[in-house]
């Protein structure tokens, strides 16, 4: 018998994976307006503000996740 919530823990590790790829754009877009802005421009701090913040919603969704049973930890076998 399959979970009977399936379609949202697919769903919810979509979203995850979705914002680590922000989270990963938004540090390669910081990383070029740092090589390629020489004036005092603000769009590296923009780029760190908006990288932050995704990774802190990133965080909470994964404790969330885990605390619901959304998302099972696995431990290191060895």
């Amino acid at each position: 018998m399959p979970h009977p919530l399936k379609k949202y823990i697919v769903m919810f590790k979509i979203l995850i994976v979705l914002l680590f790829l922000a989270v990963v754009v938004a540090l390669f877009s910081g990383l070029y307006f740092l090589m390629k802005d020489r004036d005092g421009s603000k769009r590296i701090v923009t780029a760190l503000s908006w990288r932050v913040g995704l990774a802190a919603t990133l965080v909470a969704l994964i404790v969330i996740g885990v605390a619901t049973g959304l998302l099972e930890p696995h431990g290191i076998s060895g």
